[in-house]
């Protein structure tokens, strides 16, 4: 059941705190006019609204031969969007992300895609054809997500005292889980659907994608026997609204909540946690101090000190017999970064070298063995330049890099760079197109919401698939087993470890490398 609490005050000209909670079918209605609006903003338009004809229109005539396989040469113009492209040329939409890898991190105006044409020969082996066909759309996704339970030491969660990993599961009770979301659904009146540009400029609906990942979620656990009162509620900014909502009587009853929220209401919300002893979660912050002191907040987003641990077996695994040069740039604000992960690959027997700038590890390059550069830096126009000069050596060296803390949000990252200097990079988060469950998952959200699912929507989903799932197996004390509950999500590997004292935090990124131009998941 999901009770929605004042979703839209303005509507009904109410006092907000005098609304009663809005039940299930008009939360669908609802949805269904805000989903319609959203296409506008994110922007995705539902190809549904565009005929056949607007369709036709946008087809290029320029056809290509490129490795014996004939292709639409397409220039993306301003409006259209992904889903609709490949509509317009009758093709899949993860065939155009396969074709053109670097539209995963967005399109933009005048982007080349090259677009195959339907009804030609793959080359691919039939095994790999059967592999990639989704006969069924529907979720749930299987089991098998759920990794290294039957590894697990026997923790026994002392509220009631069943082993954390005996998979049994805890039945016979609704539980409630408050999703607070900053919809600043109040401005839906003001969103023109003829004025896509300007409604673009408000906040309302931004993170709509974020709940019907987390309801598709919860519609698959639903099915397998969870029984869940959902309770939205919409925060913004406003600290008077989030003070408002948590003197609400059901609140001090919940036994999760999930907060997408401002830094000072997300604080607000964990200290009532915490009084309370509610779990709380927050999906995106990079913030450290969210955990410390309190015992109930998980941090879905993984710190950056963790990352040379999950770096270094990366390095062993891959690069033992190369050189490697962990790269300073002095620019870069944390100097023990670069030590911390020497210090990791020594617990591991690897030899490492630190450098201090691009100049230094170039002159250490060696003719005889394989070159693994590891760089700590974030400046564009550092990255840009030596991915530059590493490229122009590269006939004279065997050259590896790797980028981190945050190379995967650079958008001016060239390709052919990262593909001439086998980059790999790493990310909190990873989308890997071609796995049967992302086309399953995509699939349904295009069947349902009728667009396609951005970065939220897999967010919202791995959220809700793992945190409902632990509740529905552990009961309403699960932050008792959670340590021992390791999840592969869609797009994020939740591994939580707590902190003496304070809450728990994801230890998992995510390291892929540019394998011809397609992005591979590598740990």
């Amino acid at each position: 059941m999901i009770s929605v609490q004042n979703p839209l005050p303005l509507l009904n000209g109410s006092d907000p705190d005098s609304n009663p909670a809005i039940d299930i079918e008009t939360m669908k209605k609802i949805m269904s006019h805000c989903l319609l609006i959203l296409g506008f903003l994110i922007p995705v338009i539902a190809v549904s609204q565009v005929n056949n004809d607007q369709l036709k229109q946008i087809r290029s005539e320029v056809r290509q031969k490129i490795d014996g396989k004939e292709y639409y040469i397409h220039i993306v113009k301003k409006g259209q969007t992904l889903y609709m492209i490949s509509k317009a040329y009758g093709v899949d939409v993860n065939e155009v992300i396969k074709e053109n890898p670097e539209v995963k991190q967005g399109i933009k105006v005048d982007l080349k895609l090259r677009i195959p044409v339907p009804g030609q020969k793959s080359s691919e082996p039939a095994q790999n054809l059967q592999l990639s066909k989704v006969q069924e759309p529907s979720l749930p996704l299987p089991d098998s997500r759920m990794v290294r339970e039957d590894t697990l030491p026997q923790k026994a969660d002392t509220s009631t005292g069943i082993p954390c990993s005996t998979g049994k599961e805890i039945k016979g009770r609704a539980y409630k889980v408050a999703l607070m979301l900053p919809l600043v659904l109040s401005e839906v009146d003001r969103i023109d659907p003829q004025e896509p540009e300007i409604s673009e400029t408000l906040n309302s609906l931004k993170f709509i994608e974020f709940y019907e990942g987390f309801r598709m979620a919860l519609d698959s656990l639903e099915k397998s026997g969870l029984e869940l009162k959902l309770f939205v509620f919409d925060i913004g900014k406003d600290t008077v609204r989030t003070r408002q909502v948590l003197k609400k009587t059901e609140m001090k009853k919940m036994d999760l909540i999930i907060g997408l929220l401002y830094h000072r209401n997300f604080q607000m919300v964990a200290e009532f946690a915490k009084k309370n002893k509610i779990p709380i979660v927050n999906p995106i912050s990079e913030r450290s101090d969210l955990i410390k002191g309190n015992p109930y907040v998980f941090k879905v987003c993984p710190s950056r000190k963790t990352q040379p641990a999950n770096l270094s077996p990366v390095l062993e695994q891959n690069f033992s017999r190369s050189q490697i040069l962990i790269v300073r740039n002095n620019q870069y604000k944390d100097r023990d970064a670069a030590d911390q992960l020497k210090k990791e690959c020594a617990k591991l027997t690897l030899s490492t070298q630190v450098v201090d700038g691009t100049d230094n590890a170039i002159s250490s390059l060696s003719k005889s063995k394989e070159n693994v550069l590891v760089f700590f830096t974030e400046n564009n126009n550092y990255i840009l330049d030596l991915s530059r000069k590493l490229s122009e050596r590269r006939n004279d060296y065997t050259i590896s890099i790797v980028g981190l803390p945050a190379w995967d949000k650079i958008e001016e990252l060239e390709a052919d760079y990262m593909v001439n200097l086998n980059a790999h990079l790493i990310a909190s988060n990873f989308i890997d197109y071609e796995n049967p469950l992302i086309k399953k998952f995509t699939g349904k959200f295009q069947e349902t919401i009728k667009t396609d699912p951005g970065p939220l929507a897999f967010l919202g989903y791995d959220i809700g698939y793992y945190f409902l799932s632990a509740l529905m197996k552990y009961g309403g004390h699960f932050i008792n087993c959670i340590g021992d509950y390791t999840m592969k999500g869609l797009q994020s590997t939740f591994e939580f470890r707590q902190e003496k004292g304070s809450g728990f935090e994801n230890q998992h990124w995510e390291i892929y490398k540019f394998d011809n131009y397609r992005l591979v998941k590598i740990n």
